[in-house]
């Protein structure tokens, strides 16, 4: 009979591997609409306004069931709840392209929903059996593939489903294909979560399967400096996704490109995202001690590129792309620490899934609000005002988490 040890590393081990495969598949069943957008958008005669609607409405559904699934994550078999989103998240991908477009806001609003049962859930899982270095391996790695998927759609749509076959519909049947077979994988790791019989002696601050204090609710959001940290969170998702979706159209509009030669130049984007959390997961393991003040570093950084950004409008395509890059690679460093590695702090209080449901939900309400908010900005006034409200987001991310910094300090001391 095999011992405790050995079943908790076959446990990490697997969950190494299945943690961001199956984050990998949430972003191929989620971002590959937006991706694909400006192809639709040219393809049905579509405004940007009504197109980015089916988004904005996903994004909603995606927020809002992070809170209601990371409540349930932290109280019932987590794998399962995992399976049954990117399950459900499958059979929408196979249905967007045969759908009405009156229907296909309603079905993308579904999708956001059974998205949302993929990232609370699983932090709770790698919370419950990796100690700390283990877990914030596992984050830098779940975020990285889910890039890795997005740069997956980004060349496969540019260079063959729209390129090649002048048909966006193939990019969600092909997404689709290769997530069952993620979702195939994952039920397998299921069946060694439910056989493992793991009790984790790593560090308490992570690893933990009871609730060892309580958290009082109205001295924690008065004295943490949570508040902020919320305010800098909305604003990094409206940088980060608001961006990410607009930027082929932002491509398409300024520099007179077709829908595929835009999606391809965009690629860099998330190539840039991946070096960022490269050199981000370095920065965690050497030096960082504290989220907010980093977090605060990177928004700074993003302000600055904002403004070059401005600067250089419409000047040249590739430095466009690449600036536009920066912002969103510093942007996926403050989620790292925010939304990330910040809800393992919540261990002890036995909410690690809730917090993470809370703060990612967060995310998606600055998603939303940039998503279709950019998208109504550049019909009025053009591309070059958002690119102005990208530097002022940058700016006030930047000083919510500085103003933070003391409160959240004393608060993990406590």
């Amino acid at each position: 009979m095999r011992s405790n040890t050995s079943n908790k590393h076959d446990i990490i081990r697997l969950l190494s591997i299945g943690a961001p495969l199956v984050y990998f598949a949430g972003y191929l069943t989620r971002k590959d609409y937006s991706i694909v957008m400006e192809a639709i958008i040219q393809s049905e005669r579509l405004s940007k306004n009504v197109a980015g609607l089916v988004e904005t409405l996903s994004i909603i559904s995606y927020g809002s069931g992070q809170i209601v699934s990371g409540f349930f994550g932290d109280r019932i078999k987590a794998h399962k709840m995992v399976f049954c989103g990117l399950f459900v998240s499958i059979i929408i991908n196979f249905m967007m392209p045969a759908a009405k477009p009156d229907l296909r806001p309603f079905l993308w609003f579904v999708n956001g929903f059974a998205q949302s049962m993929l990232w609370p859930p699983m932090l709770k899982i790698l919370s419950t059996h990796m100690d700390r270095k283990d877990y914030e391996n596992a984050a830098v790695n779940m975020n990285i593939a889910g890039i890795f998927a997005t740069v997956l759609i980004y060349l496969s749509s540019s260079l063959l489903w729209i390129a090649v076959f002048q048909n966006w519909k193939l990019t969600f049947y092909a997404n689709g294909t290769v997530a069952f077979l993620i979702l195939l994988f994952w039920s397998y790791c299921c069946k060694k979560i439910e056989e493992a019989d793991v009790i984790s002696s790593g560090d308490p601050q992570i690893v933990t399967e009871q609730k060892n204090e309580d958290l009082k609710l109205k001295p924690f959001l008065l004295k943490s400096g949570f508040l902020l940290i919320a305010l800098a969170i909305i604003l990094q998702g409206m940088l980060r996704d608001g961006i990410s979706d607009w930027l082929p159209s932002f491509m398409a509009n300024t520099f007179s490109l077709t829908s595929d030669q835009a999606i391809l130049k965009s690629v860099l984007l998330p190539l840039i995202g991946i070096l960022s959390l490269r050199f981000t997961g370095f920065l965690n393991r050497r030096f960082v001690k504290e989220e907010t003040k980093t977090a605060a570093l990177f928004f700074a950084a993003a302000a600055v590129i904002c403004l070059l950004l401005n600067l250089s409008y419409a000047h040249n395509e590739y430095l466009t792309v690449l600036l536009s890059s920066l912002i969103v690679g510093a942007m996926h460093a403050v989620n790292l620490f925010l939304v990330s590695i910040l809800p393992s702090r919540f261990a002890r209080y036995g909410m690690v899934s809730t917090v993470s449901g809370i703060v990612n939900s967060l995310t998606y309400v600055g998603s939303a609000a940039a998503i279709y908010g950019f998208g109504l900005l550049s019909d009025r006034f053009g591309w070059r005002a958002c690119t102005f409200s990208w530097t002022l987001i940058a700016v006030f991310g930047s000083l919510s988490c500085l103003l933070a910094v003391s409160s959240w300090k004393r608060f993990k001391e406590h």
